[in-house]
């Protein structure tokens, strides 16, 4: 189960913060909260503040939290910089995921009798591999949508590679236009990653 980085997300980014949970990652999110509280968590705790308020960015930065402003709303670009700065694993781990509703880990079974009683039929019959949240109850499995979430996840990896490029080729260009040489712009790009 990653253990870091935990994350504490606005009102505006629930969806980001179930994409996280899927992920496996330890995650905060209230429809309903004031600022000042989301900031304190984020202080408390040791989370990183996922906003698309830009006040409350620069009041996070201002405190010295760590913090993201969001400004492309499509989850598969938010993925990839998540990825690209705090290091989020894009891949799906049966046994390292998380209630997408109350952030609580899942327990992974493959025994039809510990969700029975908690699904239909034609689920039983259809899926061999279940998710059970122990806090809220609910049963998960990989239904016709997970074609969907794999898409948007080798999406999340292209998008991720092209900033990383991108990155590599802005500070190629500052390290050579400092005078260094070539050979020494590499190297320290290398050491970079």
């Amino acid at each position: 189960m990653p253990a870091h980085p935990r994350f504490i997300v606005d009102s505006m980014l629930g969806h980001v913060a179930r994409w996280l949970r899927l992920l496996g990652y330890d995650t905060l999110y209230f429809r309903d909260i004031e600022d000042w509280k989301l900031l304190r968590i984020a202080k408390e705790e040791g989370r990183i503040l996922i906003t698309r308020d830009v006040s409350l960015y620069r009041r996070a930065r201002k405190e010295n939290l760590e913090a993201i402003l969001v400004e492309d709303p499509e989850i598969d670009t938010i993925l990839a910089e998540l990825s690209r700065r705090f290091g989020v694993e894009l891949e799906f781990h049966k046994d390292d995921t998380r209630c997408p509703e109350c952030n609580t880990r899942l327990i992974y079974t493959t025994s039809i009798t510990d969700v029975a009683h908690k699904i239909g039929k034609n689920i039983a019959l259809r899926y061999k591999e279940f998710w059970i949240c122990p806090k809220c109850g609910k049963v998960y499995w990989q239904g016709k949508h997970w074609k969907t979430i794999n898409q948007i996840l080798e999406s999340a990896r292209i998008k991720k590679a092209k900033l990383v490029s991108k990155t590599m080729i802005k500070e190629r260009r500052i390290y050579v236009g400092e005078g260094t040489t070539n050979n020494n712009a590499l190297s320290t790009e290398k050491n970079s990653l």
